[in-house]
């Protein structure tokens, strides 16, 4: 029996897990110049003079390399949260929880030591990190998968508001905040310091969870995982946003020369996105035909989305997700590019986003223990939804002022929806399945986030020279003088991004908009499944 304390124990513990690995979902985006160049140096014609065919090569690789370490981290993390979730209900959350931990910590230090302790001349400095970021990934998924749950499992239902919205914030808002910290390290220091700073806090978190965290759960007697299920959702989820990453990286070729270099290493890409999307719809079939007929324990659990309250919650949530995945990606190149700001500039700038999730999620958890979830998640919505409209009508001549209070205002939107949104989800669930319920949510939300990640790579790699974007990532501007910044023959080379901007902001409006049906729909309180 676990003691009244443990649940601030849980509380705290998972806080910091959720928080580290979301954290290094986004520290990349902003870190990716330094990291663009590390790799550049330590691949094979990186050195050769600027207008080589070589130094072209050299270029085109690394930037790949650093592309499949930012979205493959995505990708890992979305294939995995559900088959994690299913073994954390059958095995115990707790256990599945802290090797998360240690893995997630360990993977942090291999990336940060890229290169160094494996020699470069073994294995590049760029295939170190991916492998190294995957590690991560694997980690991080089992962080995700049950957070959730192990919070449902020691708090009571009149205090789960507070405690998962508390998680939600740190989930959500590391995000943002990976932002700013890239921005700042990045700027004072080497960018393998935005890795090791996990180390010390992971060591910290593992040895804390393994003392102090209690499987509490019920678990279910005489059951057993759906290995082929497991491999089948995988599979379908993996090559869906393969398919996804692959379209996005073919098609930054369309605006190069077409005998260029850029365009033979990135083009092929388009093929392999094809051969993707064919299999996709195979392999979701088969897993739905194994789950409904072929296996006695199901690894996902149909039956959830018959009730009302989680599917309004899941459905909200990825639409919401497919709205906001964009923002960060899309806000760095317009401070860093646009604006002329350096990383630690830009990092500065998404501070109040990051504030309006941390100072507003808690508050809506506790106030939806006492109201009730559908007032809160719809004006979360509403809220998002002008937040991001207005950044679909931002003026390229946008002041800094103008651009923070809209990411304020998407900030507290994203804390009103995000805590009860995801404590109604969990309060729906029993409590033998929470494992699943969590990892369904997060799986179908990381989805919704890569593929809004997509639409804003398709429509920049189709209207800005490949050129321009990867010279943006080698050589980030260092807060440039505004008599440049606002200079015609600046702000010329960047109209074509920001009619993308506008473009792709316009899409996540409509899929925020959708979200309101969802969150209108959804029941005010929960009537099951308080113990």
């Amino acid at each position: 029996m676990a003691s009244k304390n443990y649940k601030w124990v849980a509380l705290s513990n998972t806080t910091i897990g959720v928080l580290m690995a979301s954290i290094d979902t986004s520290i990349v985006i902003i870190s990716l110049p330094y990291i663009l160049k590390s790799v550049l140096a330590h691949t094979p014609g990186g050195s050769a003079p600027l207008n080589s065919a070589a130094y072209s090569i050299a270029t085109a690789n690394s930037f790949s390399y650093v592309m499949w370490a930012l979205l493959g981290y995505m990708l890992v993390t979305a294939t995995l949260l559900l088959l994690f979730g299913r073994l954390a209900d059958l095995k115990g959350r707790v256990k599945i929880y802290n090797l998360g931990f240690g893995i997630f910590t360990v993977g942090s230090l291999l990336t940060g030591l890229s290169a160094i302790i494996v020699p470069n001349s073994i294995i590049t400095e760029g295939i170190q990190i991916i492998i190294f970021r995957l590690l991560q990934a694997i980690g991080a998924a089992m962080l995700w998968s049950n957070s959730a749950a192990i919070l449902t499992d020691a708090f009571p239902s009149n205090q789960r508001g507070l405690a998962l919205g508390t998680n939600m914030v740190a989930g959500v808002g590391g995000g943002i905040l990976g932002l700013v910290l890239g921005g700042i390290i990045t700027s004072v220091t080497s960018w393998r310091y935005i890795f090791f700073i996990n180390v010390p806090i992971g060591i910290f978190g593992t040895i804390w969870a393994y003392m102090k965290l209690k499987d509490i759960s019920q678990r279910p007697v005489h059951e057993s995982v759906d290995i082929l299920g497991g491999v089948l959702l995988s599979g379908s989820i993996a090559v869906l946003l393969l398919g996804a990453t692959f379209y996005t990286m073919g098609f930054m070729a369309s605006s190069a020369e077409k005998a260029g270099l850029f365009y033979s290493v990135f083009h092929p890409y388009i093929f392999y996105s094809e051969l993707s999307f064919i299999a996709f719809p195979f392999l979701l079939a088969l897993f739905i035909v194994n789950e409904l007929y072929w296996t006695k324990y199901p690894l996902m659990k149909f039956s959830l989305f018959r009730r009302r309250m989680f599917i309004s919650g899941v459905t909200a949530s990825s639409l919401v997700a497919i709205g906001r995945g964009g923002i960060m990606f899309l806000l760095v190149f317009y401070l860093e590019g646009v604006k002329g700001l350096s990383a630690f500039h830009a990092g500065l700038d998404l501070i109040p986003m990051s504030l309006g999730f941390l100072l507003v999620g808690p508050i809506s958890g506790i106030l939806s223990d006492r109201i009730g979830y559908r007032t809160l998640t719809l004006a979360g919505v509403l809220l998002s939804v002008v937040a991001i409209f207005l950044l679909s009508m931002l003026p390229q001549e946008a002041n800094e002022l103008l651009v923070t209070g809209i990411l304020a205002l998407a900030g507290v939107g994203g804390g009103l929806f995000g805590s009860p949104n995801i404590a109604s989800i969990m309060g729906s669930v029993e409590p033998e399945v929470r494992g699943v319920g969590a990892a369904t949510n997060s799986t179908l939300m990381n989805i919704a986030s890569m593929l809004a990640l997509t639409i804003a790579f398709v429509f920049i790699g189709t209207t800005v020279s490949i050129s321009s974007f990867i010279t943006l990532f080698i050589g980030t501007t260092k807060d440039l003088p505004g008599t440049l910044v606002n200079s015609v023959a600046y702000q010329s080379q960047w109209i074509s991004f920001m009619n993308a901007f506008h473009h792709v902001f316009l899409l996540f409006t409509i899929a925020v908009v959708i979200a309101i049906i969802p969150s209108l729909l959804r029941p005010k309180h929960l009537t099951s499944f308080h113990p």
